[in-house]
């Protein structure tokens, strides 16, 4: 019983509940494995509590250490990256027609004869391990993000992805992930730059390297949408049980709206879209990167012009 319990979510601080107030957000942090431990959780917590909105503008509702046993056994992971995951297996095939446009105009080569490939098989193709792919950098003309997935010229191949092997490589049983979520009132640019603080501090007590982008620090919900998701895999009860989904604050607002639970779980498991401009004119997408930094209102007026979906989660 005593093992049992250490393998299960303890909730240090337990979550406040919704709000779905239009000008709040609520915002996941979570420690990326190489990261974690008490002085990197303390080290962002400070830069919250040194900031003059603390209390007023931005709270902490929620504070978790989720157990990496936890993680991998409940595949939270591969759930939480799931649509990028049919991506990085399925490679080349996965590809609409919009993205192999976008491909073709960005790099100038046919798609049909380029070498693309998913990056679990570009891990044996270029024989390369997962974090090598990670941090293989290459210029900005050869990098392409479309429909939130990210298509990066190694050598000779079209990589797909080239970033989910190591996340999910990085996620061992021996790896416990610290999990917060803050409730703010400022904007998201303000909150980002909240974020290099971070960075920075992390920079600062040695606990990475000064070139390291904040992304392989740690995560944050950059919209309303993704704050569902991070909600999906990361918010427990203080008996270790995942909250409900109207227990996320955007998903209370958009139910409020008219837009059922299934809908919303639909959306997030299958972000990728048609949306209507407004012109009548439908534009492909990603639900994360079309409501990026959006406020509820803005997220849910783009919501409402979805008028059909591509599936990947399968």
């Amino acid at each position: 019983m005593e093992a049992e319990q250490q393998h299960r979510p303890a909730v240090l601080i337990p979550y406040a509940g919704p709000d779905f107030t239009p000008n709040i957000q609520d915002i996941f942090v979570y420690m990326r494995p190489e990261t974690n431990g008490v002085l990197g959780e303390s080290t962002i917590l400070k830069v919250i509590e040194r900031c003059p909105e603390y209390r007023v503008d931005i709270q902490l509702v929620y504070l978790a250490n989720i157990p990496g046993e936890f993680i991998v056994s409940n595949y939270i992971v591969e759930h939480h990256y799931a649509s990028k995951l049919h991506f990085a297996v399925l490679g080349k095939a996965a590809c609409t027609r919009f993205m192999r446009e976008q491909f073709e105009r960005k790099f100038e080569v046919p798609f049909e004869s380029a070498p693309v490939v998913g990056s679990f098989e570009a891990l044996k193709a270029l024989n390369l391990g997962p974090e090598e792919l990670f941090d293989s950098w290459v210029d900005e003309k050869d990098l392409l993000f479309v429909d939130g997935q990210s298509i990066k010229r190694i050598g000779d191949r079209f990589v797909i992805n080239y970033d989910i092997p190591a996340l999910l490589h990085k996620n061992s049983r021996s790896t416990d992930i610290a999990v917060m979520v803050f409730r703010t009132r400022t904007s998201y640019a303000y909150f980002g730059d909240l974020v290099e603080r971070m960075r920075q501090n992390l920079i600062a007590e040695g606990l990475i390297s000064a070139h390291l982008h904040a992304g392989r620090a740690f995560h944050y919900s950059k919209s309303p949408f993704e704050q569902i998701l991070d909600g999906l895999g990361y918010l427990y009860d203080t008996e270790a049980s995942p909250l409900p989904l109207d227990q996320v604050s955007f998903c209370c607002f958009l139910k409020e709206h008219g837009i059922s639970s299934t809908e919303i779980l639909g959306a997030v498991r299958n972000p990728i879209g048609l949306f209507d401009s407004g012109s009548g004119h439908l534009v492909e997408d990603n639900l994360f990167t079309y409501t990026f930094h959006d406020t509820y209102a803005e997220a849910l007026a783009k919501f409402l012009t979805m008028r059909a979906q591509i599936l990947t989660d399968r």
